[in-house]
């Protein structure tokens, strides 16, 4: 996907890299921030879950259990 700045934010500029961090930022300036790699944005899932449905109870006596 691409870089994006550790707080959310994406980067699409020039980047710089210093002591195996990658910075934004062609060149190293008092500006610069730290940069992540981003695979592929977090999907959301398009349905909600279903609410689990309760166990319907058994009678007394239903097993020998009981």
């Amino acid at each position: 996907m691409g870089w994006s700045f550790k707080d959310g934010g994406n980067w699409s500029g020039g980047t710089h890299e210093l002591s195996g961090m990658t910075y934004s930022g062609a060149t190293r300036t008092p500006e610069s921030r730290p940069l992540v790699w981003i695979d592929k944005p977090k999907a959301s899932p398009s349905q909600p879950k279903a609410p689990r449905k309760k166990q319907t109870p058994r009678p007394k006596g239903a097993t020998a259990w009981d």
